[in-house]
């Protein structure tokens, strides 16, 4: 039975060696790519829901002050 020298062997050890770490690299790279694909919705719909309670605010005070102006303007038109 032919066995392989024990340079080639060392050969073939390394290049299986090799060829796992490359295997196992491409694994971690899809691995980090889904995980971004994940949180890039999270972090979108967060950004989405702090702009609309900032809007919510603005719409609030702008309510607010032109209440205010027509109530102003409804005293002022009928003070004597």
């Amino acid at each position: 039975m032919w066995q392989p020298s024990g340079r080639r062997m060392q050969a073939l050890r390394n290049e299986l060696f090799s060829t796992m770490k490359a295997f196992l690299s491409i694994i971690v790279a899809f691995a980090i790519s889904i995980g971004t694909i994940e949180a890039g919705p999270v972090t979108t719909a967060k950004n989405v829901a702090k702009s609309s309670v900032h809007t919510a605010k603005n719409v609030g005070h702008s309510v607010v002050k032109g209440t205010r102006r027509a109530v102003h303007t409804v005293v002022y038109t009928f003070a004597p």
